[in-house]
Parts: C-alpha cells; structure tokens; sequence
C-alpha cells in the first residue's frame, strides 16, 4: 500500500497543465494499441494516412514534452537554489543574516540589504540547508519592535523593510 500512496504523492507534486499533457499521451497511445491489436484489418485513414501511426506519434510526443518541461522546470529551479545557496551560505549565519522561527513561520533577515525574506515551504528550507538551525521564538512575527537572537545579538525590526518570499519551489 505504501507503494501506491508513494505514487499518488507524487503524482500531485506535478503541475496539472503537465498532467493532461501526460494524460491525453498516454490515452492517444492506449487507443491506437486497441486499434491496432482489436481493430479490424483495414487501417485507419485520416487524409490517406494511418490514424493508428499519428495517435501513437501524437501520444509519444506529448509525453515526451510533459517530461521535456518537467526538466526544464526543475533545471530552472535548480538555478534559483544555487543563487540562494550562494548569497545565503549556513557559514554566514548570524555574520550576515540571521534565521528567526516566529510560530513556525520562518524569516531570513539580510543584514547588508536589511530585508527580510519569508522561506517557505519548508522544503524551501531543507533546500537551503536552513532546517534545524536558527532562533525559535514563541511569538509571532511583528508583535515585538526588537528580537534578541543571541546573549549579545538583537535585531530591531523597524530597520528592515520587506524583501519578499523566497520559494525554491514554485
């Protein structure tokens, strides 16, 4: 059983639009197996052409362009998470940023831009190799106007201004 959750997990890790692509494929090429082996002998004509032959061609070809974008997509990402990496690495932590869970929710804070940044998910911060590591606070973020990070450390939250997400996921 778990084998059949693991797929269905990962089945809904792929972007619909990709899973149509795959879906219409995979039918395409499905129907021209069952003409072709159920079908009678006569073939198929679409403008003098073999209707078995242009499902099976359509049907590969989409399925080869849902893993062409699968790839594409994570090469993409793959650049936004060596750019993160770089700019932010684990060394540089509380030198040049700091990490700060506020409930949970977890804030990147830039020293020399003075921004912060909200990382999630949290894979987002396992990518970043920042899972495990930072401040834990009770609170939630904005309640107080100064964090203490650590016994001679504190970040005044009013000196930096919004940087936006960082998602190297979507």
């Amino acid at each position: 059983m778990d084998l059949i959750n693991f797929l269905v997990d990962d089945w809904k890790k792929i972007p619909q639009n990709l899973r149509y692509f795959f879906l219409a494929g995979a039918f395409l090429i499905f129907n021209s197996w069952l003409l072709d082996h159920w079908g009678s002998e006569r073939p198929y004509l679409f403008w003098e052409l073999d209707i078995r032959y242009i499902g099976y061609s359509l049907g590969l070809t989409l399925i080869l362009l849902c893993f062409l974008f699968l790839l594409a997509k994570q090469i993409l990402y793959f650049k936004n998470l060596l750019i993160y990496r770089k700019r932010y690495p684990i060394k540089d932590l509380n030198n040049k940023f700091f990490l700060i869970w506020f409930n949970g929710k977890l804030i990147l804070f830039d020293n020399n831009k003075k921004q912060y940044h909200h990382i999630y998910p949290l894979e987002t911060a396992q990518d970043l190799l920042f899972a495990g590591t930072g401040t834990y606070l009770e609170r939630n973020f904005g309640d107080d106007k100064q964090v203490k990070v650590s016994e001679s450390t504190s970040i005044e939250l009013d000196k930096y201004t919004d940087g936006g997400a960082i998602n190297t996921r979507a």
